[in-house]
């Protein structure tokens, strides 16, 4: 169970750096003249980099226990996070092909999941 926590705080993680890069860049795109120094140090970047090293660290506790054969494919439910964020956080449109490929990263994930004792 312990190993699940840090899968899903691994995703939480990767999910919350993306997020942040995503704000990152709409700081830039807002604020051209900003210098290097500036991006390097704003808020939106900070964020992204410390949720990307807490992803990395949890995700090194989940490969010490999982075979990583079954755990990084188990990763792709980041997509489904993202999409979703960007819709409801972003206003970004959600197509139909998104909608069915959401659907089969999902089956796959529960294809994968289903019935391995790994995950408890």
């Amino acid at each position: 169970m312990t190993t699940f926590l840090l899968f899903v705080l691994s995703v939480f993680s990767s999910s919350m750096s993306q997020y942040w890069q995503k704000r990152a860049a709409m700081l830039f795109a807002m604020q051209p003249d900003l210098r290097p120094l500036q991006k390097l140090f704003s808020r939106p970047l900070i964020l992204s980099v410390f949720f990307l090293g807490v992803g990395a660290m949890t995700w090194l506790g989940v490969l010490s226990v999982w075979d990583v054969s079954m755990a990084y494919p188990l990763l792709s439910i980041n997509f489904v996070i993202m999409l979703l964020l960007s819709h409801y956080v972003f206003n970004e449109p959600i197509s139909v092909r998104q909608w069915i490929g959401i659907t089969l990263i999902m089956l796959g994930v529960i294809f994968l999941a289903g019935g391995e004792q790994w995950l408890i």
